[in-house]
């Protein structure tokens, strides 16, 4: 992407996938034809997220509709969408509806001095409100995984709490050990969050996804650098500024 820039879902989606990601299953359409196959394709029971240029917060920006089970709903969603962002709606996102569990979220930022830091906490609607969060430099081990899981104050929501079932810590700190790497192979990623992701016993699961890139490294402030001085002036070749010529 020359310049950089937020990926599109697509690519994002694309992306995560060559990481091995638990990225939930997603189909792109343009029309509201193509929205309602794909709905039916998924079982049905789906979310549809508007991909609008330049939109970066969905859900606030009512771009998502959620829980929505068959054609009727679908396609009365899909005019909310179309009323809502006229002329603006590139496609729309289709996603299997994932319930249960709870929302953490993975994130990536890049400390100017120190390299990439790998994010992780409380996610969904409550990640800005409640700000349970707690970050480790990449690239992570398995320690600093764990770590990471166990030092935000929902915790407990994530271990097990008063008699629910516990997620599978196993594969959330798989997914925080992906995410590790791919901050670590591409400095250019600057910014990465998956908000949220469904934490559950059956495993994890990555909703929504917003990647930012850059298209040159950032440049690290405590490297010593050669500094070529510019060539000095040539002295005049004639004495008193005067003309060379006879």
């Amino acid at each position: 992407m020359p310049g950089g820039g937020w990926l599109s879902p697509e690519e994002a989606d694309k992306l995560l996938r060559c990481y091995g990601l638990p990225v939930v299953e997603s189909r792109f359409a343009h029309d509201t034809e193509g929205v309602l196959a794909a709905a039916a394709a998924l079982g049905g029971h789906v979310a549809l997220k508007a991909d609008v240029p330049g939109l970066v917060h969905k859900s606030d920006a009512g771009a998502v509709e959620l829980d929505l089970r068959g054609a009727a709903e679908v396609r009365r969603a899909m005019r909310r969408l179309e009323k809502r962002f006229a002329g603006r709606l590139s496609g729309v996102l289709v996603q299997p509806m994932i319930s249960g569990g709870t929302e953490v979220i993975i994130g990536v930022v890049q400390e100017p001095v120190f390299g990439p830091l790998v994010v992780f906490g409380l996610g969904g609607v409550a990640t800005e409100v409640l700000g349970d969060h707690a970050a480790r430099l990449a690239p992570l081990t398995d320690t600093d995984a764990d770590d990471l899981i166990h030092s935000i104050r929902a915790a407990p929501l994530l271990l097990g709490h008063r008699g629910q079932p516990a997620a599978d810590i196993g594969a959330l700190r798989d997914a925080l050990l992906r995410i590790s790497r791919l901050a670590d192979d591409l400095p250019q990623v600057t910014e990465l969050d998956l908000n949220p992701v469904i934490a559950r016993p059956d495993g994890v699961f990555a909703v929504d996804a917003r990647i930012r890139v850059t298209s040159h490294g950032a440049a690290d402030p405590f490297l010593r650098q050669l500094r070529v001085p510019p060539p000095a002036a040539s002295p005049d070749p004639t004495p008193n500024g005067g003309s060379s010529r006879r």
